[in-house]
C-alpha cells in the first residue's frame, strides 16, 4: 500500500472519531521502525536506505499536513530496530577463529564488542568502533533533516538520540528514547543507553508540566525463544525519575497496562503499545492488521485512554474490538497521580558540587557537572574546573589544548612544565611563547634556560 493510499483511508477513518468520542490529536508519536531495512549482504544497501527514508519522510511530511497543521515541532520520531544500518554494522565486525567461553552472556550485552551469529554459528568481534557507531547515521541524518529550520522551542534535543519536547498548553513533557543501543545485525536485543536515562531525569526534574510521557521503540516482553524485547526493569528508572506514560512499538500489536515499581510508596506508569501502520502483511502476528493509536490523556480525569484503529482487508479503517480489552476497542487506565520528581540543583549548587568534586578526587564527576554549568557562569570559573580535574585525570593531551592559549601566569607556566617533562621541547618553546606576554621578565628567563638545559643534556646523552 502506497503512502496516497494509506493517507486517504487515515484521514477517512478521522472524519468518524467524533462518533467514537475520540478527539483530533494534537501530538503524532512515530516510535520506530520508520524503515524496512536492508539485509546483511544487499547490494547498494545505503541507495536502498536513503530511498526508504525518502518515503518515510514523505510519508511523515504529509501526516503532520492532515493532522498537527505542518507542525512538525508536535512530531516526536524515534528509532526502532529496522532503523538500524545492519550492513554498517557487519562491516564492523570480523569472525574469530575460537569461541570465547563467555559468548552466551556478552554477545546480548549492549556495550560488548562481541556477537554471535547464529547463520554461519561463529563469533564475531567488533573490530572497527567507528565503523559500528555509524550503523545509526542513516536515520540520525533523517530526524535532522526532518526537523532543519525548526525552531527547537518547544522541542529540544538533549543529546544526538534524546528528543526532549515540552508542551505547556498540553500540559505534557514527551521525552524520546532510542532503545537500539547495542542493536546490530546480530543482537536485536532492545536497550536505552544509560546517558541518555540521566540525561532524562536531568531534563525532567527541571520541567513543570504535569504530565510526563516516554517514548522508546522496543517492547517489554517476549517469549523464551525471542530476544528482541527490552529488559521491563528500565521501566523502573523511568517511573523513578518521574514519567507516568511509556509509548512503545515494535510488537505488532495494541496493549495497555500499569507497571509497577514498588518503591516505599507504591508508583507505577501506564505503558501502551502501538499495532504497526506500514508493515507488510506478512510480517503482521495471526489476526492482527495494519493498526494506529488515539491516546487521549486527561489529566484532570486522570486517565488514559487507548482507541485501536485497525485496517480491514478493503482497506479501511475503524474501531477494532479486542478480546484483551473486554471486548471494546479502546481501554481506559486510571493515570498515576504525578510523583515528585528531583529538583534540579541550582546554578551555586552545581558550581560548589564541581568544586568539591575536584577537592575530593572525583575528577570524573567534576567534569560531568561541569557540563551542566550555564552560560552564566563565568568561563574563567568553568575553564579551571576543567583543568584542574583533567590534570587529576592524567590527560594531558586534552589539558594542552586547552591551555595552547593560556590566560593567567599559573596556566603558562604549567603548560611549559608538562612539555618539558614529557621532553616536548619544541612544543615547549611554542607554548613559552603563547604565553609570554602574562610572564614577567625572570619567569620567562628561568623557563627559557630550562629549556636549553634540557636540549644540551639530551644532546648530551645522544
Amino acid at each position: 500500500m502506497g503512502n496516497d493510499e494509506l493517507l486517504a483511508a487515515m484521514a477517512s477513518d478521522a472524519v468518524r472519531w467524533e462518533l467514537d468520542d475520540i478527539p483530533r490529536p494534537d501530538l503524532i508519536i512515530v516510535s520506530g521502525d520508520l524503515i524496512q531495512g536492508v539485509g546483511v549482504g544487499a547490494p547498494s544497501p545505503d541507495n536502498e536506505i536513503e530511498a526508504q527514508y525518502a518515503e518515510a519522510g514523505d510519508f511523515l511530511t504529509r501526516l503532520a499536513s492532515e493532522f498537527v497543521d505542518s507542525d512538525r515541532s508536535r512530531v516526536v520520531i524515534v528509532p526502532g530496530n529496522h532503523d538500524v544500518d545492519w550492513n554498517g554494522a557487519r562491516r564492523a565486525m570480523n569472525p574469530l577463529p575460537d569461541c570465547p567461553s563467555e559468548i552466551a552472556t556478552e554477545s546480548l550485552r549492549a556495550e560488548s564488542g562481541l556477537r554471535w551469529n547464529w547463520e554461519d554459528q561463529r563469533p564475531y568481534e567488533v573490530v572497527d568502533g567507528a565503523l559500528y557507531e555509524s550503523r545509526y547515521d542513516h536515520f540520525r541524518r533523517f530526524r535532522t533533516d526532518f526537523y532543519a529550520g525548526l525552531d527547537l522551542s518547544p522541542l529540544e534535543r538533549g543529546d544526538r538520540d534524546l528528543l526532549f519536547a515540552e508542551y505547556p498548553s498540553l500540559g505534557l513533557v514527551v521525552t524520546g528514547f532510542a532503545s537500539w543501543y547495542g542493536n546490530d545485525c546480530f543482537c536485536h536485543a532492545g536497550d536505552i543507553d544509560p546517558s541518555a536515562l540521566a540525561s532524562s531525569q536531568r531534563l525532567l526534574a527541571e520541567s513543570s508540566a504535569p504530565v510526563a510521557v516516554a517514548v522508546w521503540h522496543h517492547s517489554l516482553l517476549g517469549g523464551p525463544r525471542a530476544q528482541d524485547y527490552m529488559d521491563q526493569r528500565v521501566t523502573h528508572k523511568l517511573i523513578d525519575f518521574g514519567f507516568t506514560v511509556g509509548l512503545h512499538g515494535h510488537q505488532h500489536y495494541p496493549d495497555a497496562a500499569p507497571y509497577v515499581l514498588r518503591l516505599p510508596h507504591l508508583t507505577s506508569m501506564v505503558v501502551a503499545g502501538a499495532g504497526s501502520l506500514a508493515v507488510g502483511d506478512d510480517q503482521l502476528p495471526a489476526g492482527e492488521c495494519r493498526q494506529f493509536n488515539v491516546v487521549v490523556i486527561d489529566p484532570d480525569e486522570e486517565t488514559l485512554t487507548v482507541h485501536v484503529r485497525a485496517m480491514s482487508s478493503g482497506g479501511v479503517f475503524s474501531g477494532m474490538p479486542r478480546a484483551d480489552f473486554g471486548g471494546n476497542s479502546f481501554i481506559k487506565l486510571s493515570l498515576p497521580p504525578s510523583p515528585e520528581r528531583p529538583q534540579a540543583p541550582t546554578v551555586a549548587q552545581l558550581l560548589d558540587d564541581a568544586m568539591n568534586a575536584v577537592r575530593s578526587g572525583q575528577f570524573e564527576k567534576a567534569l560531568e557537572l561541569r557540563g551542566r554549568l550555564p552560560d552564566s557562569v563565568p568561563s574563567g570559573t568553568k575553564r579551571q574546573v576543567e583543568i584542574e580535574a583533567l590534570r587529576g585525570l592524567e590527560r594531558y593531551d586534552e589539558l594542552l589544548d586547552i591551555l595552547s592559549t593560556p590566560e593567567t601566569p599559573d596556566e603558562a607556566i604549567f603548560a611549559v612544565s608538562m612539555l618539558l617533562e614529557t621532553d616536548r621541547l619544541d612544543d615547549a618553546e611554542i607554548q613559552l611563547e603563547a604565553g609570554a606576554a602574562l610572564l614577567d621578565l625572570a619567569t620567562l628567563k628561568e623557563l627559557a634556560a630550562a629549556i636549553t638545559t634540557r636540549r644540551m643534556l639530551n644532546d648530551a646523552t645522544s
